[in-house]
């Protein structure tokens, strides 16, 4: 009889702690859930910066031509006479109505080793067309 008693004591304590882990491990896993749920929620409703793989078209202009230029300034030395057809890549760079960005005549970046041919500067953002 002592032996079926502390059995059952046994059988009784083993239940319980295992229900007591398996409610502590649920417990975690909400935290945990809720935590990653809050996590994503932020990242959803946090304005990012403009990425740095947004291309842009470049607006048409009464002199056909829109300038790269060295630095975020009008009287910057021009590196490339760009014109609508061209695009551009947005760079990190922004300063006033300024913007960097790496510049590709009409579509050769999409040519073998043409994207590592791209030329970097800056350009007023008034300029630029469409980004996507």
């Amino acid at each position: 009889m002592t032996r079926l008693i502390s059995t059952r004591l046994i059988s009784t304590r083993l239940i319980s702690t295992r229900l007591i882990s398996t409610r502590l491990i649920s417990t975690r896993a909400k935290r945990l859930a809720a935590m990653a749920a809050g996590a994503l929620a932020l990242n959803l409703f946090v304005a990012l910066p403009a990425s740095a793989t947004s291309f842009c078209n470049i607006k048409r202009t009464s002199d056909g031509f829109a300038a790269l230029r060295a630095s975020p300034d009008a009287n910057a030395r021009i590196l490339v006479r760009m014109r609508h057809t061209d695009e551009v890549m947005l760079g990190q760079g922004e300063r006033g109505p300024w913007r960097e960005v790496t510049y590709w005549r009409g579509q050769t970046r999409h040519q073998e080793g043409g994207f590592g041919r791209g030329r970097q500067g800056w350009m007023h953002r008034s300029l630029l067309g469409d980004c996507g």
